[in-house]
């Protein structure tokens, strides 16, 4: 079949070889989309989340003071339970 291409004339080679580097890069492309896909939604759309600050995000992870909370101590250990009220 590559004999048969190469029997061919200069300017049919060059269309062929066109072609084909066109194909080639057609698939190359859709492989691309297909892989960075969540990508490009997320820099076409991306999900507004609200930014936390230090003192944020270390506010929300202290204990609400209004439950009864237990520490836990050696005491514990030994069989007697601290609570703080």
């Amino acid at each position: 079949m590559l004999q048969k291409i190469l029997d061919k004339p200069e300017s049919y080679r060059r269309k062929i070889s066109l072609l084909a580097t066109g194909v080639f890069g057609v698939i190359i492309f859709v492989i691309w989309l297909v892989i960075t896909q969540h990508d490009i939604k997320q820099a076409v759309r991306p999900k507004k989340e609200p930014i936390k600050t230090a003192s944020q995000k270390f506010k929300e992870s202290l204990p609400p003071l209004n439950t009864q909370e237990v520490i836990t101590t050696e005491l514990i250990k030994k069989g007697k339970q601290l609570e703080i009220k």
